[in-house]
């Protein structure tokens, strides 16, 4: 029996890399860092970080929440036919032709599947595995999908709370008032593999397992690709002060999911299921928008000062980085120069072409020194990127 199912697992893991949803994902990362980067260099003029950061700085952490998912998955028997597993990635592929990241989540991908199998009609293409697949996607027991909901949306609430507010972008825009304004954001698309059952294998029905037998007689595993895109845009506050606010709201949004879903299954309760899917897919429409709202109505926090410049965001690897400065702090003097705009934060830094000490008003708006060397021959670069002015770039801020 332990043979039995390793040996399903092994083969349930290589599936993963058969299944082209997967390569979709990657090709989805890196073409979000592409687009952040191009958008970076043509408002400050230099790539904040690499192209492919989102998807090295997301992969690992986000293969270790799926992990965790499916210890839950595989213990509970999660069960889904491949005609659901193949409905969730058309899903997902029609989302993703919206190019809007938050829309790549499993909150509104596996949602939608769930809606769509309790309209598909009974019909018949001719082609026997399409015909099967179909044949899937009615018998699928909702509650499967509304336990992979809920446990999917308690993984992004982790992941935003872990790593959302890690390596965020800066951004410009114009303010309600006709200034630019600067803002942080949140992008990130995380694949989280997940192990799921299938109900179709070697592995034998047990007593208590699994908990959506659907029906068959042996089982096996499928590394399911999921993916969960997140994006945020914060202007109000600290980025990370935000981002982690709305990650407690996901959080909690899952265990709701998953409570509800639970006591449906166990108590055979139709209608809770059907409460659970919508919850998740509403409740987490939900947040975005009241998160959106919240930010739009509250002041600006990146703004230029009349005193001292405060810094939007730390270029990785540049003297301001070997400094310590950080992100929502204000230079005061440089080099013993009064500040109070950009232009006169690079006239101080040429006093002294190599060396430069800082007066810095810290988040706790308590004054530190700071000092350390410059790139020789750029003097200018010091590698805090501030809030100024845009020629000829349009102020729409969308997704």
């Amino acid at each position: 029996m332990t043979d039995t199912f390793v040996k399903e697992l092994l083969q349930g893991m290589l599936l993963l890399f058969l299944h082209p949803l997967f390569y979709g994902f990657i090709l989805v990362a890196f073409l979000i860092g592409l687009k952040r980067v191009k958008r970076e260099r043509k408002e400050f003029k230099v790539r904040v970080h690499p192209v492919i950061d989102n998807l090295i700085f997301s992969l690992l952490p986000g293969i270790l929440i799926g992990l965790i998912g499916s210890v839950i998955f595989v213990a509970a028997g999660i069960t889904l036919p491949l005609g659901m597993i193949a409905l969730i990635g058309v899903v997902y592929l029609a989302l993703g032709l919206t190019f809007k990241t938050r829309f790549m989540n499993p909150a509104y991908a596996v949602s939608l599947s769930a809606v769509v199998g309790l309209l598909l009609p009974k019909f018949q293409l001719g082609i026997s595995f399409v015909d099967q697949w179909i044949v899937d996607v009615q018998k699928t027991p909702l509650d499967s999908l509304a336990v992979i909901i809920g446990v999917l949306l308690i993984q992004e609430g982790i992941l935003v709370i872990w790593k959302g507010a890690d390596r965020t972008s800066p951004r410009l825009f114009k303010g309600k008032r006709g200034h630019y304004i600067g803002a942080h954001e949140a992008t990130r698309f995380w694949i989280v593999p997940q192990f799921l059952v299938l109900p179709v294998g070697s592995i034998p029905v047990l007593d208590w397992w699994p908990l959506f037998p659907m029906g068959a007689i042996g089982f096996s595993f499928f590394l399911v690709p999921f993916a969960i895109g997140y994006r945020q845009l914060v202007t109000h506050t600290l980025p990370e002060e935000a981002i982690k606010h709305l990650g407690r709201q996901v959080l909690i949004l899952g265990f709701i999911v998953t409570g509800i879903a639970a006591v449906g299954h166990f108590y055979n309760l139709p209608l809770l299921i059907a409460i659970a899917i919508a919850a998740g897919l509403a409740g987490r429409e939900l947040i975005t928008l009241v998160t959106s709202q919240r930010d739009d109505t509250r002041p600006s926090h990146f703004v230029p000062r009349d005193q001292g410049v405060m810094i939007l965001s730390v270029v990785p690897g540049t003297p301001a980085a070997k400094m310590g400065l950080k992100i929502g702090e204000v230079i005061v003097k440089v080099n013993g120069v009064t500040l109070s705009q950009e232009s006169s934060l690079y006239r101080a830094l040429q006093i002294n072409a190599a060396y430069c000490k800082l007066e810095v008003l810290n988040l706790n708006g308590e004054i530190r020194f700071v000092q350390g060397s410059l790139y020789q021959n750029e003097h200018h670069q010091l590698g805090v990127l501030l809030v100024h002015d845009v020629v000829d770039r349009n102020a729409a801020v969308g997704d």
